[in-house]
C-alpha cells in the first residue's frame, strides 16, 4: 500500500534496436556525466533475484496492468558480494519509488533459502520478513544484464542503457563468478533505455531522447524473464510489454 509520504520519480522506458539506441547514447555522452560508480569500461553487470508469493501476485498484477503495485528483489553488481541490496520497487503509473537496504552475504543466503530475518533499525527488512511469513515470498528467477549509466544533477536525471538482458533459474548460483545458465529475454539486437528524473527533465536531454522515432514502452524485466521459466504463468504468446500512447 502506498502513502503520500513516498517520494516518487518519473520513469520512462524505451525498447529499441541497438542501431537506434547507440547514436542516442553517443549524444548523451556530451550532455550528461558518467555515473561515478562505473569503472573505466563504462558499464557494470547487474544480477537480481526476484521474489514472489505462492500465487505469483506481483507477476499477475504486472500482467493485468494494476496501476499501483510493487516488486521485491536482491541485487549485486559485477558478480561480487561486496554490495548486496534488498530492494522494494513501487510503481504508480509512470511514477516509481525505490527503497533499499544493505545486507550481508550470509543474510542474503538465508533469505534465498526461505529463512528471512529481522534486524533492528531496518524497517524494509521487517516488511520483507512479514511478507515472507504471511505470503510465503520465495525467489522466482534471476535477471542479469549489463548497464551503462549516465547522470545529471539538474532534475536528478539518470539515463541507463541495459543490454544483453537474460534470465536464469540457477538461484543457488546467485553469487557465482562464472556465467550462469541463461536465456535471452529479448529478440535480436533489441535493448532497453530507461530515463528517470524528479520534477523535470531538462529540455536538451528530452530533445536528445525524443528524436522522433522513440516511443515509450511499458516493460517489465521480471515479467518477461518469468515467461521463459518452467514455473512461469505466461503463455508463449502473451504480450508482456506494449508501446505507450
Amino acid at each position: 500500500m502506498l502513502n503520500d509520504s513516498v517520494r516518487f520519480r518519473h520513469e520512462y522506458k524505451y525498447l529499441e534496436p541497438e542501431e537506434r539506441l547507440f547514436p542516442i547514447e553517443e549524444r548523451l555522452k556530451a550532455a550528461l556525466h558518467k555515473d561515478p560508480h562505473v569503472s573505466e569500461k563504462g558499464f557494470y553487470s547487474i544480477r537480481s533475484v526476484y521474489f514472489d508469493d505462492h500465487h505469483d501476485s506481483f507477476l499477475r498484477e504486472n500482467i493485468n496492468g494494476v496501476d499501483t503495485r510493487e516488486k521485491w528483489r536482491i541485487r549485486i553488481y559485477d558478480q561480487s558480494d561486496s554490495v548486496i541490496t534488498l530492494e522494494r520497487k513501487r510503481r504508480k503509473g509512470d511514477l516509481i519509488a525505490k527503497d533499499s537496504c544493505r545486507i550481508g552475504r550470509e543474510e542474503c543466503e538465508d533469505i534465498l533459502k526461505g529463512r528471512p530475518f529481522l534486524k533492528e533499525g531496518e524497517p524494509l527488512l521487517a516488511s520483507f520478513f512479514i511478507l515472507s511469513r504471511t505470503r510465503l515470498l520465495r525467489p522466482r528467477v534471476i535477471v542479469e544484464y549489463e548497464r551503462t549509466p549516465f547522470v545529471l544533477k539538474e532534475g536528478n536525471v539518470r539515463v541507463t542503457f541495459d543490454r544483453n538482458i537474460r534470465s536464469s533459474l540457477e538461484i543457488d548460483g546467485f553469487f557465482s563468478d562464472r556465467p550462469l545458465c541463461c536465456r535471452p529475454v529479448l529478440q535480436g539486437n533489441v535493448n532497453l533505455m530507461e530515463v528517470k528524473y524528479d520534477g523535470f527533465l531538462p529540455d536538451h536531454v528530452a530533445h536528445i531522447i525524443e528524436d522522433g522515432y522513440m516511443r515509450r514502452t511499458s516493460f517489465s524485466k521480471y515479467a518477461l524473464a518469468r515467461k521463459f521459466t518452467n514455473n512461469g504463468i505466461l503463455s508463449s504468446g502473451f504480450p508482456v510489454f506494449k508501446k505507450a500512447e
